[in-house]
């Protein structure tokens, strides 16, 4: 699989495509694609280190809290976490490492800012092949 991911119009939104191998693929995919919908975030080290423990009822619902984690640690802690070691993933948790550091806004191109990652026709699929799709829509 060669995309990653592939935006899409949506009325005052931002919608994604997103593509993995596997679901974990599919999860740092996603994360790729809402920072790309970001701009150029400039990190100049990464000296942060953060795990996360997530539990949900489905795993639409654990992509959205997953990207909802990453981008409140950029809106509130100015910190972009874009490594990621994923230990385990399955339709309801998921527990990783997050490495990054601190965003220097000065030196970043930004473009839209998202206020949210919506539950508006949020999609995770797994297709014939193995492979994995979702749909997200980004308020801003």
């Amino acid at each position: 699989m060669t995309d990653r991911f592939e935006f899409f119009d949506h009325t005052a939104d931002i919608g994604v495509r997103v593509y993995g191998n596997s679901l974990a693929e599919l999860f740092k995919n996603a994360a790729c694609a809402m920072y790309e919908a970001l701009g150029r975030l400039h990190k100049p080290e990464s000296n942060r280190q953060k795990s996360i423990e997530l539990q949900a009822e489905s795993t639409e619902d654990l992509l959205h809290d997953w990207l909802t984690d990453l981008l409140y640690e950029i809106e509130v802690n100015h910190v972009l976490y874009d490594n990621f070691e994923i230990h385990e993933l399955t339709p309801h948790r998921l527990t990783a490492t997050l490495r990054g550091g601190p965003i220097d806004f000065t030196r970043s191109q930004t473009n839209e800012e998202i206020k949210a990652v919506t539950y508006h026709q949020l999609r995770v699929e797994s297709q014939p092949d193995g492979s994995w799709r979702a749909v997200v829509i980004f308020d801003v």
